[in-house]
């Protein structure tokens, strides 16, 4: 089987699952995204009778797209045959270590990000219940909390769902995924970090520096009624320590000095039978920004909304591969064709597409965003809309590269002998002209990657960019230059961000070393 069908086997895989995923009511990883497109309240006011069907409307014309280009591929692929020169560039390509390597690097980040919430996501990948199996992740329905025993028309929460069948110890359990929070609007506001008591000194469950700060205890087998609110210093009690009663009404206090009761005093018609403790068991309350903590799968650490950093990470190189996946369709689509029309054809038409060029070129990107973001309102722009407007400026740069190379080719002896055995225009654009001038394009596919990442960041870090619906790596640089206090936060962005853009930049330099016409190039 040829290289594009099986490129075309792949795509009808993908329609057919995510085609079947969607007709039976899963979510299956990454597949699920076909269908994950909401119109906004604003538009859902305009056009109330799209808003029911707009889902299935989108989904459908993005699998018929990918359908048509299968097709398409299958018939071009019947006798394709690997350009020997091609398969030199190739070799050479992989003789370029480093950018052969950060390659396989990149692919290997794309893949990582295929798993979807199977990964990273709030929803249990399994739970077991009195006997019966229930696959959350991955069922488009969510369940209600009395279906695992709880409290009717509450949704489920299975962080805490696996903490209380982990107590119970009855023969149910719950399978999180690796990090357990979504990648937007998943507020973890407060952290209980359990202290641990060595040899008379309180440290965090995951740390070797003794504990200094305010910590709670509570009564036995009731974890939210706080019992006991103490200040320690060095992993010992220091200070103020205030009791409370099981309503939760202050009733006495003690004194302590190095790990040492001093005194204490009980309020009237109380005693210290009222608030002593039945254990030593203490728990450290922490609001966000909160630092890396793996017991509370904290990887990263959160943002000042209390946000898991890595799953906001994941869910912005998902944001950024999807859109430079459609961005490169896109821009180089439309800056291929009109390129290579307006080389071909020169005279008039390739006069007013100049004009044309040179009006789009002195049109400032930023302001064309900054005005469409403004009059949308930020919660009514969508990936889809960004794209578009970076692919009306973008595909500029592509056309004028295309546009010299068909003024060139026009001109060769191949392009007339087609002419004289009766080949029509688009036959000799498109099967004769374009795969002559195809190296120059490829060499600009990492680079516009590159734009998109850049581009998306930036927009999102000013305001103008995607809402809080989309994980983004923009927002979370704002938030960390607001919460320098927090240094977790930029780091976290900043590695990731560099590391990716160094990753593309050096493919990007192989690629364009390797279909370099001129192996040694020497400049006088």
């Amino acid at each position: 089987m040829t290289f594009p069908r099986k490129i075309a086997l792949l795509l009808l895989i993908i329609v057919a699952l995510a085609a079947f995923g969607h007709y039976q009511g899963l979510a299956l990883p990454s597949l699920r995204w076909f269908f994950s497109f909401e119109m906004t309240e604003g538009w859902a006011e305009k056009l109330p009778l799209l808003k029911n069907v707009y889902t299935d409307i989108i989904g459908w014309i993005l699998l018929s797209i990918l359908l048509v280009a299968a097709f398409l591929l299958w018939i071009a692929g019947h006798n394709f045959e690997w350009n020997p020169m091609t398969l030199r560039r190739l070799k050479r390509f992989r003789s370029l270590s480093r950018g052969y390597r950060s390659f396989l690097l990149l692919v290997a980040l794309i893949l990582i990000t295929l798993p979807d919430q199977a990964l990273v996501g709030r929803k249990a990948l399994v739970v077991k219940y009195d006997g019966q199996w229930f696959f959350p992740a991955f069922i488009a329905k969510n369940y209600n909390a009395d279906v695992f025993g709880g409290e009717a028309n509450q949704s489920s929460d299975y962080r805490e769902l696996k903490k209380s069948f982990s107590l119970k110890n009855d023969g149910n359990f719950v399978v999180m995924p690796l990090i357990p929070w979504d990648t937007t609007f998943d507020t973890d506001e407060l952290q209980k970090v359990s202290l641990v008591n060595r040899e008379g000194v309180y440290y965090e469950t995951d740390s070797q520096v003794p504990y200094q700060g305010l910590a709670t205890s509570y009564y036995p087998a009731e974890e939210k009624l706080k019992q006991r609110e103490a200040t320690f210093r060095k992993g010992k009690l220091q200070g103020r320590t205030t009791l409370f009663n099981r309503k939760g009404d202050p009733v006495g206090v003690e004194q302590w000095l190095d790990g040492k009761k001093t005194s204490e005093k009980f309020s009237e018609g109380s005693d210290a039978t009222t608030a002593t403790p039945g254990s030593d068991d203490y728990f450290a309350l922490k609001y966000p920004p909160t630092a890396p903590s793996w017991s509370q799968r904290h990887i990263l650490g959160t943002d000042s909304r209390g946000w898991d950093l890595f799953a906001q990470l994941y869910g912005g190189l998902q944001v950024v591969s999807k859109a430079s996946f459609l961005y490169v369709i896109l821009t180089f689509a439309i800056g291929i064709s009109m390129g290579l029309i307006s080389g071909y054809f020169g005279g008039l038409f390739d006069l007013i597409l100049q004009r044309l060029i040179e009006i789009l070129s002195n049109i400032p990107f930023l302001f064309v965003v900054m005005i469409i973001a403004s009059r949308l309102g930020r919660d009514s722009v969508s990936i889809m809309s960004i794209i578009l407007v970076m692919g009306i400026f973008s595909w500029i740069g592509v056309s004028i590269y295309k546009r010299t190379a068909a003024l060139k080719e026009r001109e060769r002896d191949y392009v007339a002998a087609a002419r004289v055995l009766g080949a029509g225009t688009p036959r000799i654009i498109f099967r004769h002209i374009l795969p002559n001038v195809l190296s120059t394009t490829i060499t600009l596919i990492p680079f516009s990657v590159t734009a998109v990442a850049t581009s998306l960041t930036a927009l999102d870090f000013i305001g103008f960019g995607l809402p809080d619906r989309y994980p983004s790596w923009g927002t979370l640089l704002a938030d960390g230059l607001a919460n320098l206090e927090a240094p977790w936060i930029v780091s976290s962005v900043f590695v990731v961000l560099v590391t990716l853009l160094l990753l593309i930049t050096f493919v990007g330099e192989a690629i364009r070393e390797a279909f370099d016409p001129k192996k040694f190039t020497t400049y006088h």
